[in-house]
Parts: structure tokens; sequence; C-alpha cells
């Protein structure tokens, strides 16, 4: 009895396990028994990478054929020198079920780099199967190069993946797909990937119940790991058209590279992710008191938004040529402006970090002398005085002290923007103020303006266009000049001081005694 329960237990367990690996390697089998069939290993029908860039972790699925005789097939595969985790690997028949079982996975004596998997078959030729596990050492990094046209009106922009294998295996004839997003892991898999195989003596493990009711354990968590993750990356093969697929997933999204491609170990692979043709560019001057703030700076800003047509419709593209999807994954984003005679200039770079719908890419361009600016301190008065006053006697004579408690003190500024360019610009222009910022905008004031809480009163509503309160110190406007426009801008800020400490102002008037 004792026998039989543990005989279906194993079947039980090994049907929902294990297995697989990259470096899949046939057992020699001896002839001892006539009922054992060996199987050669075939080379792979097609393998798919789900490649991370939060954490060093892969998933990988392999499609092979494999050929089988009637009666007990045993298969060996090892994953020595390579970053596998053991604890993840799956088995699966994907046809003729119903004649062909996996009866056992089995772990030869002496190895922790190898299972070996008993498969019973009532058939003879050739079966379908898949093996799915987790790896490290696979990485990817995203980048991007623009090229803007004469008048810089458009971008022809083009992403690019660079996919690192230092997992210690080959992926011949691999799909790719990327997950941009964060997960959180338990474990980390390159931890797992170098502890012993499940079965194999654990360090410092204590008897042989213990280690298999561990390894029990490991496998059921990792056999729902797997699980999870096939239904949220999806079993759904890609098609080989030439398209990227890009599927959001609540707190990520997957991207699938056009084609199949070999992925070396060690050896860097390039893949086009997108080629997307006029994107909307915009050309931005920008000023701020964060830097020096006498020199205006170009940008070049495009979103991250479908593209349009002329009646402002969406346009019918295919997802690799289109934006606006799904978020754009972390990369640097370099830049180039073309000239008539169709020569190329660099024009800048920068590194995102992860572009969300609708979220734009702002590229520093250099800065920019044919827009100038001039600032003139006007005006500036002191009103609304709450002073104190008291006599303080010094040897032969009392001292008047006059202390400002209380009082506001305004300035009044002049800008004067003048553009040199022959075309229409936008500049946006960001001034910082020495206390928490209260802004006048529109026509009618905020409710706090005639508030007696300290801070600065900033008024900026005689400026025509949009203003905004940036932070708790900075206040920016917005201007579009045509060619060789001058714009006079006047703006005032109001500083409520309150509470001021003591003998501030130590004017000394004397009189005698």
């Amino acid at each position: 009895m004792t026998n039989e329960r543990t005989r279906k237990r194993a079947h039980a367990t090994c049907k929902r396990l294990i297995a697989m690996p990259g470096l899949l390697v046939l057992a020699m089998a001896t002839a001892a028994l006539a009922d054992v069939d060996l199987v050669t290993i075939p080379t792979r029908e097609g393998v798919q990478l789900t490649i991370y860039n939060s954490e060093d972790i892969t998933m990988v699925r392999e499609h092979r054929l494999l050929t089988v005789k009637k009666g007990i097939n045993r298969i060996q595969f090892s994953w020595a020198n390579t970053l596998i985790d053991p604890t993840s690997i799956d088995f699966r028949i994907l046809d003729h079920v119903d004649k062909v079982d996996l009866v056992d996975t089995t772990f030869p004596s002496g190895r922790n780099d190898a299972l070996q998997w008993n498969i019973q078959s009532g058939m003879a030729g050739k079966i379908p199967v898949e093996i799915r596990y987790f790896t490290s050492g696979i990485t990817w990094k995203a980048d991007y190069v623009g090229i803007a046209n004469e008048d810089e009106t458009k971008l022809h922009l083009t992403g690019y993946v660079r996919v690192m294998n230092n997992s210690g295996e080959l992926y011949d004839n691999a799909q790719t797909r990327l997950v941009v997003g964060t997960i959180n892991l338990v474990e980390k898999i390159a931890d797992l990937a170098t502890r012993p195989a499940p079965g194999m003596p654990q360090p410092e493990e204590a008897p042989e119940s213990r280690t298999a009711t561990r390894r029990d354990v490991m496998q059921e968590r990792f056999k729902e790991v797997v699980e999870n993750y096939a239904k949220r990356l999806g079993d759904d093969e890609v098609t080989a058209a030439k398209k990227v697929v890009k599927q959001g997933l609540s707190e990520y999204f997957i991207f699938a590279i056009e084609g199949r491609e070999d992925i070396k170990d060690n050896e860097p692979k390039r893949l086009v992710s997108m080629i997307v043709a006029d994107v909307p560019l915009e050309c931005i001057y920008k000023l701020t008191d964060r830097e020096k703030g006498d020199v205006f700076t170009k940008y070049y800003r495009f979103k991250n938004e479908k593209l349009k047509d002329e009646q402002g419709n969406d346009k019918d593209l295919s997802a690799m040529e289109n934006l606006g999807l799904s978020p754009l994954p972390d990369g640097m984003v370099r830049l180039y402006s073309e000239y008539a005679n169709k020569d190329l200039a660099y024009v800048g770079g920068t590194s995102t970090k992860y572009v969300p719908i609708s979220d734009r890419v702002e590229v520093n361009v250099g800065r920019d002398p044919d827009i100038t600016i001039t600032r003139r301190a006007k005006d500036q008065k002191i009103t609304n005085v709450v002073s104190r006053q008291y006599k303080r006697r010094i040897d032969d004579e009392f001292v008047m002290y006059y202390d400002l408690v209380d009082y506001d003190e305004t300035f009044y500024y002049e800008e004067e923007i003048v553009s040199g360019k022959p075309v229409d610009v936008k500049v946006e222009l960001e001034r910082r103020f020495d206390a928490n910022v209260v802004l006048w905008a529109k026509d009618a004031p905020p409710a706090d303006w005639a508030s007696d809480e300290p801070g600065a009163y900033v008024d900026l509503h005689n400026i025509a266009g949009r203003k905004e309160r940036v932070d708790q110190n900075h206040v920016k406007y917005f201007l579009e000049l045509k060619p060789g426009e001058k714009r006079l801008v006047t703006y005032s800020v109001t500083y409520k001081r309150r509470k001021m400490p003591p003998e501030l102002n130590q004017e000394k008037k004397r009189e005698p005694l």
C-alpha cells in the first residue's frame, strides 16, 4: 500500500512539474532494460524569451519535436554552466496526450546539473513538447535615434533594443519579448540557479524526509510562479508578420519584437523595436533661474502619442510604425538634424526614464543666442508697515530704535524678449522667488491674494498667454513670438514679511536727557 501511494504521489507530482533547461543533453542509457528506448533530442523548433528589465529574470519557452518509441523513453537534460533555475523547469506534452504520458522525473545519482524524464508512450513517432523555465543573465536596454527634417517640424524615430546574453546558453531561432515595468521577487533567479537541484543533498540539510519536503514545497511554489507568468504573459505565439506587438497587462507592458534571431552567449544582439516616420516635432526655447538665466536653451520635444492624419484622426498604422500604444522603455535618445543636402548633424541626447503614454520627451540641443532677453528692475516700495518703536538708554543719552515687524516689499520688473528667428517660436521663462509663491495668473486674483500670510505674491496676470506655478518657489510663463518680434513683459512680486526679529533696523536718533 505504501509503495502504491508513493508511486501515485510521484506520478502526480511529476506531471505538474518541472522540466527543461537550456543545454539539453541526451543521456546515454544502459542496455540493461529491454523495454527502455533512447530518444534523440532534436534541435529546437523555436524558442521564446520574455525578458524583464527591472529584474534579472527571463522566462524561456522552448518547442521541440521529440521522437519516441513504444514503451518507456528516458531523456536526460543538463543545465551545466548555465544560470537556469532548475526548480522552475516545466515539461509539457502538447499532442497525443492520450497516448504519451510523463511517468516521473528523477535525478541522476551524484549530479546536481541534470534531471531525467521517463516517458511512457503507446505510439512511435514524433510528439511536440514544450519546456519552460526561468534563467538569469539575459538583460536588455533600449535606445532611440531621431532625425529631424530641415525645418525641424518632423522627426523620423527609430527604436532599438540591445539584448545581452550572459546566461551560458545559446538560444537559436528565438522570438524576443520585452517586459516594461517592475515586478517583485522574493528570491533572485541567479541565486536559485546556483542551488543544488531538487532531490540533491542541500548544504547543512537535515534528514532525507526534510529534503523531500522542502523539494516538494519549492517545486509546488515554482510551479505556481510559472503558471502565473505564463497566464500574465500570454501563451499565444506571435506570428512572423513584420510587427511589434505591444500588450498592456495592468502594471507592465510587453513588447514582442518582430522576426526571430539567434541570441548567442556573450554576443550582444541589437534588434529594431520600432520605425516611426513623421513624428510631430516642436522646438521650445527655455530660460530659467535654476541656471544662470541669461541665455535661452533650445529643446526638441515630441510626445508618445498616436500619429494623426490631416483631419486629426488616428492613423491606421502597425504597432511598429506608431507611438502612443505603450510606454517607452528607459533608454538613451540621440537626435540629429538633417540639412538640405541630406547631411546629418548631431544636436543632442538625453537619458529617458519610462515615458508614459501621452507624456513627452525633451532633448536639450544647446544654448541659442538668437533669442535675447534683458531684465530690468523698474521700481521698489515698502507698504503696510507695522513697526516697533522704543528708546534705550546708552550712557547719558537715549537711543531711539525702529524695527519693522510686519511690512510688504514690492518689486516691479520689466523683461524685454527679442526673437531673431526667421520662424515662429515658443518660449518658456521660469523665475524663482525667495518665499512660498502665491500666483495671480488670470483676470481675477486668487482667493488667497488678500491673505496676510507671509509669502511671495507674484502678479503675472497682465502677461498674455499661459502662466503656471511650478513649485513652491518657481513660476513659469509662456510666449509665442513672431519672426523678429520684440516683446515687453511687466510683472511684480510682493513679499509679505511677517514677524520679523527685533532690532533689524537700528537707525540711532540721539536726544539730550
